[in-house]
């Protein structure tokens, strides 16, 4: 290994260390630490390390293709807004939120992407792998004042919606600083992710599908540059396209209806029983699939809400009152039945089929964060 790659290795072991310590630090929750720790070490980077000239073709091209595939993200968004419907940001655009998340989100995309463009002189696996972890502990540094380690729901929103698609998203940065230049990069991010604190309302899609939204568009944008930007190595070879479009399209189907199935806001979902109430029928950590039906009788098993809790019970009794149908459920294993009866509003679905015991690991990661709480 030469002397320059040994200092290049060193650097980004060190600032891998670092920015891991920072990341995950109580501090990390006021940006301007997060901010002002990668704003020197740009410039400690550039210090040490002097530029070399590389060939970087197509540039003012892809500037202009990333501004676009920005400004698609935020308008596809906000056209699924059209059927989530809406709800109002709690950070409205001002001289506050300027000040408190603006500014030092822009300190950190941009002295990230001087980081990796720099450290890029070395080209070898092992430190694009490197400035790529680099990259998405920088990303998921932004969003720790929201996600973190409170509760589960806020755990799982750190792993599944910032810290995967931080990891997409950083595979294609670093992608495409390499070929591109880091200008394109910043364009990019700065539209997608400072947004949310211009337009006051945001569209009220399942954080999941967000997740997974967020994590295929990377793909999206790179299947795209490397087939029309990189013609120099690029040989088009037609059936193996058409076998990653399919592998490509039967994926994104098979995320795209378990997400839907997860956040239960369709025609299906899918629900894991977190009671004992059902012993015997339905038992605690199994995975109930559910339709929403109303042909409601005697004997089904239904899901409705009950204080904002979703409830798995047995229909004993169907009346109906003055046109309302009225359902009095009870729990398999309960002794008495249920206080107060459903109505059509309360009713989300009725149970169709089971799957014993696949639900068992969420409420082992429940157990855990309510004994932390």
């Amino acid at each position: 290994m030469s002397k320059d790659r040994q200092k290049i290795y060193k650097i980004e072991i060190i600032l891998t260390v670092l920015i891991l310590i920072c990341t995950f630090s109580t501090l990390t929750k006021n940006k301007y630490f997060t901010a002002g720790f990668l704003l020197i070490s740009a410039l400690v980077v550039c210090n040490f390390l002097k530029k070399k000239r590389t060939l970087k073709v197509n540039k003012k091209k892809i500037r202009i293709v990333m501004l676009i595939f920005g400004i698609l993200y935020v308008t596809l968004y906000y056209m699924l807004g059209l059927y989530t419907g809406f709800y109002n940001q709690t950070n409205m655009f001002g001289i506050k939120t300027i000040i408190k998340y603006i500014i030092p989100i822009t300190i950190i995309i941009i002295s990230t992407e001087v980081i990796r463009d720099r450290l890029l002189i070395d080209k070898s696996t092992r430190s694009k792998a490197l400035i790529t972890i680099i990259g998405t502990l920088a990303d998921i540094s932004i969003y720790l004042d929201v996600y973190g380690f409170s509760n589960l729901n806020s755990f799982l929103g750190l792993v599944g919606f910032v810290s995967f698609a931080a990891l997409a998203n950083n595979l294609l940065f670093t992608y495409i600083s390499d070929r591109y230049g880091k200008e394109s990069i910043i364009i990019y991010r700065l539209i997608t992710i400072l947004y949310i604190y211009i337009i006051p309302v945001a569209p009220d899609v399942y954080i999941y599908f967000r997740a997974f939204v967020r994590m295929i568009y990377p793909l999206i944008i790179f299947s795209y540059l490397d087939k029309y930007y990189d013609l120099d190595k690029y040989k088009e070879r037609p059936k193996e396209l058409r076998e990653q479009a399919i592998t490509l399209l039967l994926g994104s189907a098979i995320m795209i209806i378990l997400i839907a199935l997860i956040s239960c806001k369709f025609f299906a979902g899918v629900l894991v029983i977190g009671s004992e109430s059902m012993t015997g029928s339905i038992d605690k950590g199994d995975v109930v699939f559910f339709l929403k039906k109303d042909d409601i009788k005697t004997g089904d098993v239904i899901v409705f809400k009950k204080e904002d809790i979703k409830v798995v019970h047995r229909v004993i009794t169907v009346k109906n009152v003055n046109k309302e149908f009225r359902y009095y459920t009870k729990g398999d294993a309960n002794k008495m039945q249920d206080e107060k009866y459903v109505t059509k509003e309360d009713l989300i679905g009725k149970v169709t089929f089971k799957i014993k015991y696949i639900g068992k690991p969420t409420l082992w990661l429940h157990d855990i964060f309510d004994k932390e709480g």
